[in-house]
């Protein structure tokens, strides 16, 4: 097998030809009744971390096709893996006695090579932002207490028009309705948001998802409780419950 370093992408099914060749650099035929067994480890901590049998494609009368075996790996095998690089190797069984053998890498009898696990394809999420702090006040139009978070930057010069957002809101027993509001204003003022969605509960409990499009320089979260039977106003948690906090992506 003459060997160069593989490059792999993190997280993608990758389909990797290998090709099998003698000392003179010669393709050799293979057959599917041969067995062929891929392995990568850290070298570092001397674990091994896939196994998998390689898929021969020689068909016994193609010449392009001769020698060549191809080796897949899913996206689960790839996913919780560190980005780096790693040691592998490609052996034969012996039919005659089911043992296994290197198939070598280079013409000096070198047995392993390097593959690089990339994450070239896809950008690396960031955290999460965390909304748990929300400031009471009284709507007078309304006669209701409202709770507003702060001002949540939404990366614009990140998004395009159909740009995704998404919050998940984390709720114990709530009672009331949840605003989610944005604003293309540059600057923090708050007379310039406007309600992108509202959404009513009634003693939810759990995390409920939201997902929305559009390009906003802020977002924030409002929710107003609902008045209990009894209330002279809505500031009563032991009926409306509460509204733990809110995880926001853009």
């Amino acid at each position: 097998m003459y060997q160069n370093d593989l490059k792999v992408q993190k997280g993608i099914k990758n389909k990797i030809r290998v090709q099998f060749k003698n000392s003179d650099q010669k393709r050799i035929p293979i057959s599917n009744t041969q067995t062929f067994v891929f392995s990568m480890f850290d070298a570092t901590n001397q674990m091994l971390l896939i196994e998998k049998q390689l898929t021969v494609i020689d068909d016994g009368a193609t010449l392009g096709l001769r020698g060549l075996a191809e080796l897949t790996l899913t996206e689960s095998d790839t996913l919780n893996l560190e980005k780096t690089s790693y040691q592998y190797a490609v052996t034969y069984q012996d039919p005659t006695d089911g043992t296994f053998l290197p198939a070598y890498s280079n013409t000096y009898y070198g047995i392993n090579g390097t593959l690089q696990l990339l994450e070239d394809i896809y950008p690396v999420l960031k955290p999460s932002q965390e909304v748990v702090s929300f400031n009471q006040s009284y709507n007078q139009d309304s006669r209701m207490y409202e709770h507003t978070s702060g001002d949540v930057y939404a990366y614009p010069e990140f998004k395009s028009n159909t740009a995704l957002h998404t919050a998940a809101i984390y709720m114990t027993n709530f009672i009331g309705t949840v605003y989610v509001q944005g604003t293309l204003d540059n600057s923090t003022n708050m007379s310039n948001y406007y309600t992108i969605a509202s959404l009513n509960y009634n003693g939810f409990s759990g995390i409920d998802y939201l997902n929305w499009n559009g390009i906003y320089s802020y977002v924030r979260f409002k929710f107003v409780p609902a008045k209990g039977p009894t209330d002279s106003a809505n500031n009563n948690p032991a009926y409306y419950g509460s509204l733990d906090k809110v995880l926001y992506r853009s």
